[in-house]
Protein backbone atom coordinates (compact mmCIF):
# COMPACT_ATOMS: atom_id res chain seq x y z
CA UNK A 1 0.00 0.00 0.00
CA UNK A 2 2.77 2.35 0.98
CA UNK A 3 4.73 1.40 -2.46
CA UNK A 4 1.36 2.28 -4.46
CA UNK A 5 1.15 5.61 -2.97
CA UNK A 6 4.85 6.38 -3.18
CA UNK A 7 3.88 5.35 -6.48
CA UNK A 8 1.35 8.26 -7.19
CA UNK A 9 3.19 11.03 -5.70
CA UNK A 10 6.44 10.75 -7.73
CA UNK A 11 3.91 10.30 -10.56
CA UNK A 12 2.32 13.72 -10.14
CA UNK A 13 5.88 14.67 -9.35
CA UNK A 14 6.93 13.97 -12.45
CA UNK A 15 3.79 14.97 -14.18
CA UNK A 16 3.87 18.61 -13.01
CA UNK A 17 7.65 18.95 -13.87
CA UNK A 18 6.91 17.70 -17.45
CA UNK A 19 3.67 20.39 -17.64
CA UNK A 20 5.83 23.17 -16.30
CA UNK A 21 8.82 22.29 -18.87
CA UNK A 22 6.28 21.95 -21.27
CA UNK A 23 5.02 25.44 -20.27
CA UNK A 24 8.65 26.65 -20.02
CA UNK A 25 9.58 25.01 -23.36
CA UNK A 26 6.31 26.67 -25.04
CA UNK A 27 6.81 30.00 -23.51
CA UNK A 28 10.61 30.27 -25.19
CA UNK A 29 9.17 28.90 -28.55
CA UNK A 30 6.68 31.52 -28.63
CA UNK A 31 9.33 33.92 -27.43
CA UNK A 32 11.63 33.42 -30.03
CA UNK A 33 8.62 33.60 -32.87
CA UNK A 34 7.91 36.93 -31.76
CA UNK A 35 11.67 37.54 -32.19
CA UNK A 36 12.11 36.32 -35.28
CA UNK A 37 9.09 38.10 -36.36
CA UNK A 38 10.37 41.35 -35.19
CA UNK A 39 13.81 40.68 -36.42
CA UNK A 40 11.90 39.44 -40.36
CA UNK A 41 9.50 42.83 -39.64
CA UNK A 42 12.37 45.58 -39.40
CA UNK A 43 14.62 43.59 -41.73
CA UNK A 44 11.27 43.94 -44.33
CA UNK A 45 10.87 47.30 -43.68
CA UNK A 46 14.89 48.06 -43.71
CA UNK A 47 14.69 46.65 -47.71
CA UNK A 48 11.34 48.25 -48.70
CA UNK A 49 12.63 51.61 -47.89
CA UNK A 50 16.11 50.89 -49.63
CA UNK A 51 13.74 49.27 -52.97
CA UNK A 52 11.86 52.85 -52.26
CA UNK A 53 14.79 54.66 -52.14
CA UNK A 54 16.49 52.53 -54.93
CA UNK A 55 13.07 53.71 -57.41
CA UNK A 56 13.39 57.11 -56.52
CA UNK A 57 17.32 57.84 -57.58
CA UNK A 58 16.03 55.80 -60.87
CA UNK A 59 13.53 58.24 -61.26
CA UNK A 60 15.64 60.53 -60.94
CA UNK A 61 18.21 59.59 -63.09
CA UNK A 62 14.99 58.89 -65.96
CA UNK A 63 14.45 62.87 -65.75
CA UNK A 64 17.73 63.67 -65.30
CA UNK A 65 18.28 61.66 -68.34
CA UNK A 66 15.23 62.96 -70.59
CA UNK A 67 16.54 66.57 -69.79
CA UNK A 68 20.26 65.67 -71.14
CA UNK A 69 18.17 64.38 -74.24
CA UNK A 70 16.17 67.53 -74.55
CA UNK A 71 19.22 69.91 -74.39
CA UNK A 72 21.14 67.58 -76.42
CA UNK A 73 18.48 68.11 -79.36
CA UNK A 74 18.57 71.54 -79.02
CA UNK A 75 22.15 71.72 -79.72
CA UNK A 76 21.75 69.85 -82.53
CA UNK A 77 19.12 72.05 -84.21
CA UNK A 78 20.97 75.44 -82.29
CA UNK A 79 21.71 77.44 -85.69
CA UNK A 80 24.54 79.37 -84.79
CA UNK A 81 27.44 77.28 -85.36
CA UNK A 82 26.24 76.63 -89.08
CA UNK A 83 25.25 80.24 -89.52
CA UNK A 84 28.89 81.20 -88.47
CA UNK A 85 30.36 78.44 -90.60
CA UNK A 86 28.59 79.82 -93.65
CA UNK A 87 29.08 83.35 -93.23
CA UNK A 88 33.09 82.14 -93.26
CA UNK A 89 32.99 79.57 -95.95
CA UNK A 90 31.34 83.13 -98.01
CA UNK A 91 34.30 84.71 -97.26
CA UNK A 92 36.60 81.78 -98.61
CA UNK A 93 34.81 80.50 -101.68
CA UNK A 94 36.05 82.78 -104.03
CA UNK A 95 39.46 83.74 -102.12
CA UNK A 96 40.92 80.01 -101.69
CA UNK A 97 38.88 77.56 -103.52
CA UNK A 98 41.03 74.58 -102.30
CA UNK A 99 40.62 75.87 -98.87
CA UNK A 100 36.57 76.46 -99.23
CA UNK A 101 36.30 72.81 -100.60
CA UNK A 102 37.87 71.39 -97.34
CA UNK A 103 36.13 73.42 -95.28
CA UNK A 104 32.54 71.64 -97.45
CA UNK A 105 34.47 68.42 -96.97
CA UNK A 106 34.89 68.89 -92.91
CA UNK A 107 31.67 70.74 -92.24
CA UNK A 108 29.58 67.64 -94.42
CA UNK A 109 31.83 65.38 -91.77
CA UNK A 110 30.93 66.69 -88.60
CA UNK A 111 27.26 67.02 -89.44
CA UNK A 112 27.02 63.62 -90.71
CA UNK A 113 28.57 62.66 -87.05
CA UNK A 114 25.62 64.17 -85.06
CA UNK A 115 22.94 62.77 -87.63
CA UNK A 116 25.06 59.33 -87.37
CA UNK A 117 24.98 58.81 -83.75
CA UNK A 118 23.02 61.32 -81.60
CA UNK A 119 21.18 58.18 -80.45
CA UNK A 120 23.91 55.99 -79.69
CA UNK A 121 24.96 55.34 -76.36
CA UNK A 122 28.33 55.64 -76.61
CA UNK A 123 30.67 55.69 -79.78
CA UNK A 124 34.78 54.62 -80.07
CA UNK A 125 36.70 57.28 -79.00
CA UNK A 126 39.28 57.62 -82.32
CA UNK A 127 35.50 58.00 -83.91
CA UNK A 128 34.91 61.20 -81.41
CA UNK A 129 38.48 61.92 -81.74
CA UNK A 130 38.17 62.39 -86.12
CA UNK A 131 35.60 64.37 -85.63
CA UNK A 132 36.77 66.68 -82.82
CA UNK A 133 39.53 67.39 -85.51
CA UNK A 134 37.37 68.58 -88.44
CA UNK A 135 35.35 70.75 -85.61
CA UNK A 136 39.04 72.05 -84.83
CA UNK A 137 39.85 72.52 -88.77
CA UNK A 138 36.50 74.61 -88.80
CA UNK A 139 37.35 76.82 -85.75
CA UNK A 140 40.86 77.65 -87.09
CA UNK A 141 39.98 78.63 -90.49
CA UNK A 142 37.26 81.25 -88.65
CA UNK A 143 40.19 82.31 -86.16
CA UNK A 144 43.03 82.15 -88.42
CA UNK A 145 45.01 79.39 -86.90
CA UNK A 146 44.54 80.71 -83.48
CA UNK A 147 43.98 77.38 -82.54
CA UNK A 148 46.44 74.93 -81.18
CA UNK A 149 45.54 71.16 -80.42
CA UNK A 150 48.10 68.74 -79.18
CA UNK A 151 46.74 64.86 -78.67
CA UNK A 152 48.23 62.50 -76.80
CA UNK A 153 45.57 59.54 -77.07
CA UNK A 154 47.08 56.16 -75.71
CA UNK A 155 43.90 54.35 -75.75
CA UNK A 156 41.68 55.09 -78.85
CA UNK A 157 39.84 51.94 -79.29
CA UNK A 158 37.95 53.04 -75.65
CA UNK A 159 34.61 54.21 -75.35
CA UNK A 160 32.89 57.72 -74.90
CA UNK A 161 29.77 59.74 -75.04
CA UNK A 162 28.86 60.96 -78.51
CA UNK A 163 29.65 64.67 -78.82
CA UNK A 164 31.20 65.05 -75.82
CA UNK A 165 34.87 66.04 -75.88
CA UNK A 166 33.57 68.31 -79.08
CA UNK A 167 31.16 70.06 -76.21
CA UNK A 168 34.05 70.34 -73.94
CA UNK A 169 36.09 72.25 -76.87
CA UNK A 170 33.17 74.24 -77.99
CA UNK A 171 33.18 75.66 -74.11
CA UNK A 172 36.57 76.41 -74.71
CA UNK A 173 36.56 78.53 -77.24
CA UNK A 174 33.07 80.13 -76.44
CA UNK A 175 34.53 81.56 -73.09
CA UNK A 176 38.27 82.24 -73.98
CA UNK A 177 39.76 85.29 -75.65
CA UNK A 178 41.56 84.21 -78.59
CA UNK A 179 44.11 86.89 -80.67
CA UNK A 180 47.36 86.31 -82.19
CA UNK A 181 49.18 86.69 -79.10
CA UNK A 182 46.71 84.90 -77.45
CA UNK A 183 46.12 81.80 -79.03
CA UNK A 184 43.75 79.17 -77.43
CA UNK A 185 45.56 76.51 -76.42
CA UNK A 186 44.16 72.59 -76.72
CA UNK A 187 44.81 69.73 -74.89
CA UNK A 188 43.37 66.23 -75.18
CA UNK A 189 45.30 63.29 -73.87
CA UNK A 190 44.41 59.58 -72.05
CA UNK A 191 45.09 59.33 -68.13
CA UNK A 192 44.12 56.22 -65.77
CA UNK A 193 41.49 55.25 -67.58
CA UNK A 194 40.26 59.00 -68.19
CA UNK A 195 40.36 60.91 -71.13
CA UNK A 196 41.23 64.89 -70.33
CA UNK A 197 40.11 68.28 -72.74
CA UNK A 198 42.48 71.19 -70.55
CA UNK A 199 42.59 74.70 -72.40
CA UNK A 200 44.34 77.66 -71.64
CA UNK A 201 42.59 79.85 -69.48
CA UNK A 202 41.75 83.89 -70.58
CA UNK A 203 38.55 84.43 -70.03
CA UNK A 204 36.67 87.05 -71.98
CA UNK A 205 36.30 90.69 -70.63
CA UNK A 206 32.60 90.76 -72.08
CA UNK A 207 30.87 87.94 -69.26
CA UNK A 208 29.26 85.49 -72.20
CA UNK A 209 26.47 84.45 -70.91
CA UNK A 210 26.45 80.85 -70.00
CA UNK A 211 23.27 78.80 -68.08
CA UNK A 212 26.62 75.98 -67.40
CA UNK A 213 23.63 73.59 -69.23
CA UNK A 214 26.06 71.97 -70.89
CA UNK A 215 28.14 70.91 -68.72
CA UNK A 216 25.14 69.97 -66.77
CA UNK A 217 23.88 68.19 -69.51
CA UNK A 218 27.07 65.82 -70.19
CA UNK A 219 27.07 65.43 -66.21
CA UNK A 220 23.89 63.78 -65.99
CA UNK A 221 24.50 61.93 -69.46
CA UNK A 222 27.56 59.93 -67.70
CA UNK A 223 25.59 59.76 -64.37
CA UNK A 224 22.59 57.89 -66.71
CA UNK A 225 24.59 55.77 -69.02
CA UNK A 226 27.74 55.16 -66.96
CA UNK A 227 27.57 56.02 -62.97
CA UNK A 228 30.41 57.37 -63.35
CA UNK A 229 30.55 61.42 -63.09
CA UNK A 230 33.29 64.02 -65.23
CA UNK A 231 36.08 65.93 -63.21
CA UNK A 232 35.83 69.63 -63.50
CA UNK A 233 39.75 71.39 -62.16
CA UNK A 234 40.47 75.13 -62.68
CA UNK A 235 43.90 76.70 -61.84
CA UNK A 236 45.16 80.59 -62.31
CA UNK A 237 45.86 79.67 -66.29
CA UNK A 238 44.26 76.52 -66.83
CA UNK A 239 40.60 74.58 -67.40
CA UNK A 240 40.10 71.25 -67.44
CA UNK A 241 37.53 68.22 -67.53
CA UNK A 242 37.84 64.91 -66.81
CA UNK A 243 35.74 62.17 -69.00
CA UNK A 244 35.39 58.72 -67.66
CA UNK A 245 36.51 55.76 -70.64
CA UNK A 246 33.88 53.60 -70.81
CA UNK A 247 34.05 49.65 -71.64
CA UNK A 248 32.16 48.18 -74.44
CA UNK A 249 29.02 46.74 -72.14
CA UNK A 250 26.84 49.61 -71.81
Amino acid sequence: MILICGILLYSRLVSSVLITAGVIIQNGFVSFLLALLFIAFNEGAFLFNQWKQSLLEQEKLRQENLVARVEGLKKQLDPHFLFNSLSVLSGVVYQDPALADRYISKLAQVYRYVLDHTEEKQVPLSAEMAVVEAYCFLLNVRFYNKIQMHLRIATPSAQVLPLSIQLLVENAVKHNYISEDHPLSLSIYTQDQVIWVENSLRRKTVKVHSSGIGLQNLEARYRYFSGQSIRIEETADTFRVGLPLLNDSL
